[in-house]
């Protein structure tokens, strides 16, 4: 089962993913291209600071972290991707809840 964590600053801004153990369904396809995505998406249109570690090997792990100044807010373009990202894997484990399962990070 794909395992999704999100996590929110206190303002409930999501600033970081991990999702892991993917396998080889058309959910895990898509849960794959959805995130990846985001984080190319991010990389290419806004000016983010982050960090991203991903390890296929290890059963599909990816993870993401948005770096910003302690006290800072998140939102702008890459705030508004993370919560389009979220809102298609909120979808996903809607659909498929034997496959995927959401939770905070």
């Amino acid at each position: 089962m794909i395992e999704a964590a999100i996590g929110r600053d206190p303002s409930g801004q999501v600033t970081s993913f991990e999702v892991t153990h993917h396998g080889d369904s058309h959910v895990c396809a898509a849960v794959s291209m959805l995130v990846i995505n985001t984080v190319n998406s991010i990389e290419a249109f806004t000016q983010a600071d982050f960090t991203c570690d991903c390890n296929e090997e290890e059963g599909g792990y990816l993870s993401f972290t948005l770096n910003t100044p302690r006290g800072e807010p998140i939102g702008g373009q890459a705030g508004l991707l993370l919560d389009a990202m979220v809102l298609g894997l909120e979808s996903a484990a809607a659909q498929h809840p034997n496959e995927l399962i959401m939770k905070a990070k």
